[in-house]
């Protein structure tokens, strides 16, 4: 049988080789693509999972439900905590505190920047990670000790062997010479630490910050390993109880929260291996994944693979008139319905199994391409694909085959030689054959729809109205310290660069690392409305250089004296002038900006008298809220800024050259500390490449199912040409134009791609509108995204079946008519 399968198989090749190419590369397309993003979503869903005793890690979270702002999880939490955490949950056995930094490496006289982060020396008992070199228990046990990956130590010397090498290390301006004391090994499974490139201990000097002695102040997060995987949800259910117990005090305590700090304040345990998604609705995790996204991606690895199915089972019914007469004289000479039966399936068996080798060629090259599109360390996973292949296979193979091997089997010897014309397998061959390129396109038009909606809503976010004008803006680095004189000194060199038109300090800018808030109140006729504020403070030029737009009042005035923020200890007995911004003017209760002009505010022994309101100024992700905000002016006069940015405005310079003026500028001030300057679009990649890398997977997506759709139409357009051939000779013969016959297949043809278009486009708004809701700021799902892709199918189904209608509709009727 197996000879007598392969044989067949050659003939069919030799006879018919376009409808066996279309087979089995529509099928290998199916299976390649399929292959592909299965390890894209098992990347995903195993991210975090190759950590040692990954069940057993989890992340402490900080809740926040403040006046004014809508609740919210922070993927990070007070230092303060642990502790005490260590002191009532016998279950944590072990802890450990990690902090993103500043760290600079000195190298050459130039500044090496590396994925840093500050430790303890516990690091390696709660994570497990191994260490090409060194000793994981004393690794940062010293406190100047130093531990690089192994593609940090090659980079910086050129080798891993860098035990006891000196390597000087630059934060805010002052070096500091640490000692290699580990290399951490390479690992293949994907996590959160797997781009860390240096690890230093936390220094003593800093555990006086506020985020180590403070409840309400964080900078950086806490991570535990409990004894068992249970711990997390036992723990989890005892955290209201800890807060009360450990984060209350009176009002005016710095380091407590309030009498009542379960009101505000929460903490639980986030599991690691549940962290990449969940962290998607987390404020400031940078690992979070949409779930849904990725599930999509997946539903349509599996949706390519059914639509080559289809595609198979179209072919193969279309090809199976024209082998009716070799079943017909087989079954005439004795063979069995079950036989042939058999045969069409090892048929169709053999088939899939080239379209699988082929399939795995198409994975091996696009596995690089897909990689390169999400900035993910994906590889082909033979453990994965090995399993999967066989698998997909025998049921690519099945699905193509064992219809068209049922239909082939049944025909009937004495109706198929007495019949003047190839059967056709009847109605339900026919709505089969529909119904399949319905189902095919329906798919392909769906994924069209969303892939347009996703990068339309991604190129909004680059280029949605911030607030401020970002065309000829350039933003530094944040001025390490707090001297007021290397500020000033700062600000008037940045003044001094040939194309720049102003300069300014906040303590805001696009991608902020440093945030200060506090809750002011307001006496309002109603009583008092408190809200919670992100609060910057400006120098003077601001206005000039990000040009926001000011709706009501006015701007700050360096001559007026009380617009000046006043040293800490005159606040008091000063009135502070403010501004607001949109949001924060709309939780107050104010019936328009220009209501709040001149109205008083409070907090903490400052008084604030708003003076000017500007529209929402964005400097953080579209997808989070803008957070309600009130801004101080500060001329440098008495007072530094707390870690200012640099912006500058500048103008006839392009911006690489102007940006290595203001660098150079900034070295001429600050030679012992990093900067650098750069465009806007720079700063706020991070929030929108994730959104862009996995639209182009859609596309590729769309791509790929239009494709396989087209293929499936294609079949349909040959098997017509082979069966309609007499009816369009005796058209022709009774008067019929070749425009009326292509008229009339194509109206044929599109039927089922007009059906499948009916289909989609409700399922496409569905999907796309609830993807849209986790924005803050998103575009109207209008009828243009579905007009778009209903005529990009409709145009794409004519292209490909026009060459068939046109074969058609120009054969001579008297050949038609002796075609059969």
């Amino acid at each position: 049988m197996l000879a007598t399968i392969l044989k067949s198989v050659v003939r069919q090749i030799r006879r018919h080789p376009l409808y066996v190419g279309l087979n089995v590369f529509g099928l290998a397309l199916g299976i390649g693509v399929f292959l592909t993003l299965a390890l894209l979503v098992r990347y995903e869903y195993g991210f975090n999972a190759g950590l040692p005793d990954g069940d057993r890690l989890a992340r402490v979270d900080a809740h926040w439900t403040l006046p004014g702002v809508a609740p919210g999880e922070y993927a990070s939490s007070s230092f303060h905590a642990l502790p005490f955490m260590l002191q009532d949950f016998p279950e944590i056995e072990a802890a450990v505190r990690l902090r993103g930094t500043g760290l600079r490496v000195v190298r050459d006289g130039a500044f090496v920047a590396l994925d840093s982060y500050q430790t303890d020396p516990s690091f390696f008992r709660v994570f497990g990670l191994k260490l090409l070199h060194g000793v994981a228990d004393r690794a940062l046990a010293q406190p100047d000790g130093l531990v690089l990956s192994d593609r940090a130590a090659i980079r910086l010397f050129g080798t891993t062997d860098v035990m006891g090498r000196v390597v000087p290390l630059n934060r805010g301006g002052v070096t500091v010479n640490h000692v290699v004391t580990g290399v951490l090994a390479s690992r293949t499974t994907p996590d959160f630490l797997s781009g860390v490139e240096l690890l230093a201990p936390i220094p003593s000097s800093e555990l006086g910050f506020s985020c180590f002695v403070s409840w309400g102040s964080d900078c950086g997060s806490v991570y535990l390993k409990l004894r068992r995987p249970g711990d997390i949800a036992a723990l989890n259910a005892r955290m209201r109880d800890f807060v009360i117990r450990h984060a209350a005090g009176a009002d005016n305590d710095a380091n407590a929260i309030g009498q009542h700090p379960e009101k505000v304040f929460g903490l639980s345990l986030m599991p690691l291996r549940e962290a990449r998604f969940r962290d998607f609705h987390v404020l400031y995790a940078d690992d979070g994944v949409d779930r849904a996204v990725i599930d999509g991606i997946g539903l349509m690895g599996v949706l390519a693979l059914a639509l080559a199915c289809a595609n198979a089972v179209n072919l193969a019914t279309a090809r199976a008139g024209l082998r009716a007469r070799e079943v017909a004289i087989r079954k005439t000479l004795g063979a069995a319905r079950r036989v042939l039966f058999v045969q069409f399936m090892g048929e169709a068996m053999l088939l899939a199994a080239c379209a699988g080798v082929l399939g795995l060629v198409l994975c091996e090259m696009l596995v690089p391409a897909l990689a390169s599109l999400t900035g993910e360390a994906l590889a082909v996973r033979y453990g994965l694909v090995g399993g999967l292949l066989p698998l997909i296979v025998i049921v690519c193979g099945f699905a193509s085959g064992v219809y068209p091997a049922m239909v082939l089997s049944g025909y009937r010897p004495a109706a198929v030689l007495a019949a003047t014309r190839m059967p056709s397998g009847g109605r339900g061959a026919a709505r089969l054959r529909d119904g399949l390129v319905a189902g095919q396109f329906g798919i392909a038009v769906t994924i069209v729809i969303c892939m347009l909606v996703i990068n339309h809503q991604t190129a909004f976010m680059r280029s949605a109205d911030p607030g401020y004008t970002r065309a000829g803006l350039l933003i530094g680095s944040a001025m390490p310290g707090g001297d007021l004189a290397a500020q000033r000194r700062l600000l008037d060199a940045l003044r001094t660069v040939p194309g720049v038109a102003a300069a300014s300090f906040g303590e805001l800018a696009p991608s902020p690392d440093n945030k200060t808030r506090s809750t002011y109140r307001y006496d309002g006729p109603a009583g008092p409305v408190r809200v919670h504020l992100l609060q910057d403070t400006v120098s003077t030029r601001y206005f000039d250089v990000y040009r926001p737009r000011l709706l009501a009042g006015r701007w700050f005035d360096a001559a007026r004296g009380q617009d000046d923020l006043p040293l800490p200890a005159e606040q008091a007995s000063h009135t502070v002038s403010a501004i607001l911004n949109r949001v924060a003017v709309s939780r107050f209760g104010f019936a328009s900006p220009d209501a709040a002009i001149g109205k008083g505010l409070d907090t903490d022994g400052l008084h604030a008298r708003i003076i000017g309101v500007i529209d929402d100024v964005r400097f953080e992700s579209p997808r989070q809220a803008i957070y309600p905000e009130i801004m101080f002016f500060d001329t440098l006069a008495k007072r530094p800024l707390m870690e200012p940015i640099p912006a500058v405005r500048f103008e006839g310079v392009v911006p690489s050259e102007m940006a290595r003026r203001l660098n150079r500028a900034w070295v001429g001030v600050l030679p012992d500390a990093a900067g650098e300057f750069s465009a806007v679009d720079v700063k706020m990649a991070a929030y929108y490449t994730g959104d862009e890398r996995r639209g182009r997977i859609f596309t590729l997506g769309a791509a790929a199912a239009l494709l396989i759709a087209c293929l499936g139409l294609y079949g349909l357009a040959a098997f017509a040409a082979a069966r309609r051939m007499h009816e369009v000779g005796i058209r022709k013969t009774l008067g019929a134009t070749g425009r009326q016959v292509v008229v009339l297949l194509l109206a044929d043809f599109l039927r089922p791609v007009a059906l499948a278009c009916v289909l989609a486009c409700p399922v496409a708004w569905m999907l796309m509108r609830r993807w849209l809701a986790g924005f803050d700021e998103r575009i109207a799902l209008t009828p243009a995204h579905f007009l778009i892709a209903v005529a990009g199918a409709f145009a794409i189904a004519i292209l490909t079946v026009l060459g068939q209608t046109f074969h058609l509709a120009r054969a001579e009727p008297a050949r038609a008519l002796r075609a059969e």
